[in-house]
């Protein structure tokens, strides 16, 4: 579904692409970073996703 929100995993404070797992979409994220619906493309697969990043909701 691309235009949902996708859960993705932050590693070493970069973005872990949702679809491939291997491409990092957003280098040296803060802790505090909150971003709302971000499109960005993934280089290693390609494939667009628009993320959502809010350290608050985070388990």
């Amino acid at each position: 579904m691309p235009n949902e929100p996708a859960k993705i995993v932050i590693k070493d404070g970069c973005a872990i692409c949702p679809v491939c797992g291997k491409g990092k979409l957003i280098k040296f994220l803060r802790p505090t970073t909150v971003i709302k619906d971000l499109s960005v493309k993934c280089k290693q697969c390609g494939q667009t996703t628009v993320v959502n990043i809010n350290p608050s909701l985070s388990p």
